[in-house]
């Protein structure tokens, strides 16, 4: 039998995984007891705690608040204790402290801000989350998320030193409103607040600068409009933000919080984006303070007499009614030449169809007579294709609606009239951009009448309900009608309502469009 030969290299490298695998046994123990907190060295347990009270702050419209949070030894939050702060007494401590119990409760940071208060909830939040950081820990375990409102447009800490001065009640007066409420206003007023920034538009005609002085809140919109006006206005009339509390979101409930620090002598609300609604729904707790609300509706129903009786409303409550009469004046003779045309009962009105927001992909929403911008093609002469589906249902007094594409096409209008596609209403805030005509290449649109007469036209969206409707309402008639208004130039009446009753010029906005 032939003996066999050993390898001996094999042999070797095989002692040598032995004894590396002997000593991994070892180095595993020691790892394990690095994990567990146990020093191999000398065996002792160092375990990791937390435990302790860390301060937090985050600021507010207010200031600052701050906070301390106590841990115990696993990171749990054991108790929250807040410091001093300006917030809201009643409204803001109530939040505050219903906040904290939920924090605690819950063990997390992803719990729901109390409803009109919440500049203070999230001020807690956001101070609780500093103290967790302070204690080495990430907040975003705790369910975290940046709570700030609006980052990519900052709006300035309010300087309660900067507030209008308080003037001495010496009279006052009973106004209907919108929806028939007898409001009863201590005169004069020293400070007021608004749904939205573009409400103000009604006020400079009658106070010029001093609109922007009494302002003391105003809602955000969706076009961010507390930041385009402010920057806007304040080169003109100085930093009146200093001043201006942001009291809601875009198309969101009011901030009653906010609201009573700012501490307005009178709320002025129009209807867009729900804003009636949310108002009566803080109305109880403002009147206890002393605040007032009056409700306004422009463009309204009927679009020819809204806006002077908003300024009427408005000439009374801030004491300006010659002012007020000379204004109304003005939007009289516009909407009286339009009248006089007889447009409305005409019977060979070109047909119009009306779109938000569309890209040609997607079809926008649209309005009929009853709404929106459909007030303004009814008053202009136009027979609006939306009114043929919608006018009769639930969804006529809604601004959401949309048109089958294929209905559209079978109409055929004569005019299609857009808005809020390209940069429009104060867009001289903006970079400009090239217009998006994208909309026009959509399936079918090339052959419709409109299209192949380049008649598609752009107005800058939020001009349906300022003051400023005479505008887009004057242009859409004379496109319609060119004969009846050959001696009608809506630029130059725009310019002079600009050059007599406001502080700017025209040039902030580009106002109309033609798309093709």
């Amino acid at each position: 039998m032939k003996k066999k030969s050993v390898n001996f290299k094999v042999v070797f490298l095989m002692i040598m995984l032995l004894v590396s695998l002997c000593g991994c046994g070892k180095d595993e123990e020691n790892l394990d007891g690095a994990v567990n907190g146990v020093d191999s060295s000398n065996d002792k347990k160092t375990e990791v705690s937390f435990a302790g009270h860390y301060e937090g702050s985050a600021s507010t419209y207010h200031g600052m608040l701050s906070l301390v949070t106590e841990l115990n030894a696993e990171g749990e939050i054991v108790n929250i204790e807040v410091g001093e702060h300006q917030d809201t007494e009643g409204v803001g401590t109530l939040a505050i402290a219903k906040v904290v119990d939920r924090i605690v409760e819950n063990q997390s940071l992803d719990v729901d801000s109390i409803s009109g208060a919440t500049i203070s909830s999230d001020a807690v939040m956001n101070a609780v989350a500093n103290s967790l950081e302070l204690a080495n820990l990430d907040p975003r375990e705790y369910g975290y998320t940046e709570k700030m409102r609006e980052e990519d447009y900052p709006l300035p800490i309010i300087d309660k030193e900067k507030m209008p001065k308080v003037v001495e009640k010496t009279h006052s007066i009973t106004v209907t409103d919108v929806k028939g409420r007898k409001v009863t206003i201590d005169l004069p007023i020293s400070s007021y607040a608004i749904s939205t920034m573009d409400v103000i538009e009604y006020i400079i005609p009658l106070k010029g600068e001093e609109a922007f002085e009494m302002l003391v809140g105003s809602g955000q919109d969706g076009g961010h409009g507390l930041n385009k006006y402010a920057e806007l206005y304040t080169p003109v009339v100085g930093n009146y933000m200093e001043h201006v509390g942001q009291i809601s979101d875009h198309n969101a409930p009011f901030d009653l919080e906010m609201i009573l620090s700012m501490n307005p002598d009178v709320l002025i609300v129009n209807s867009a984006m729900a804003a009636h609604k949310y108002a009566m729904q803080v109305e109880d707790q403002l009147a206890q303070a002393g605040i007032k609300i009056v409700l306004i509706d422009v463009p309204g129903k009927e679009l020819e007499h809204a806006a002077q009786d908003t300024v009427t409303l408005l000439g009374q409550i801030f004491e300006v009614e010659e002012r007020a009469a000379e204004v109304t004046s003005f939007l009289d003779n516009q909407y009286g030449l339009i009248a006089s045309k007889n447009l409305m009962n005409r019977t060979d009105k070109p047909t119009v169809y009306y779109e938000k927001s569309g890209y040609s992909e997607v079809y926008g929403s649209t309005s009929t007579s009853k709404r929106g911008w459909g007030t303004v093609i009814n008053l202009a002469g136009g027979e609006n294709i939306a009114d043929r589906l919608l006018l009769e249902t639930a969804a006529a007094n809604g601004s959401s609606s949309q048109l089958d594409p294929e209905y559209v096409l079978e109409t055929d209008p004569d005019f299609i009239m857009l808005s809020d596609i390209n940069d429009g209403w104060l867009d001289i805030t903006k970079e400009p951009k090239m217009p998006v005509f994208d909309i026009l290449n959509r399936v079918g649109w090339k052959d419709l009448k409109a299209v192949e007469n380049k008649d598609v036209y752009e107005f800058a969206h939020s001009t349906s309900r300022q003051i400023y409707a005479f505008y887009p309402t004057l242009k859409m008639a004379k496109l319609m009608y060119p004969q009846e208004f050959a001696e009608v130039d809506p630029e130059i009446v725009l310019d002079e309502f600009f050059n007599r009753f406001m502080i700017l010029d025209t040039d902030i906005s580009t106002w109309f469009v033609q798309i093709n």
